[in-house]
């Protein structure tokens, strides 16, 4: 689960990176933030197994 989300983060900041319409900018960041919290409460988790 966690490859699957980092995966989302690295395709939602190529395009943060290199596009122009600032509605998909917005939404790939959303994409950014969203993944990069739930990423980062599964590797809580984990860590407390």
């Amino acid at each position: 689960m966690i490859l699957h989300r980092e995966g989302a983060v690295e395709m939602a900041q190529t395009h943060v990176d290199g596009a122009s319409n600032t509605d998909a900018v917005e939404l790939a960041q959303t994409i950014i933030d969203a993944q990069t919290t739930e990423i980062q409460e599964m590797e809580d988790l984990r860590a407390n197994l």
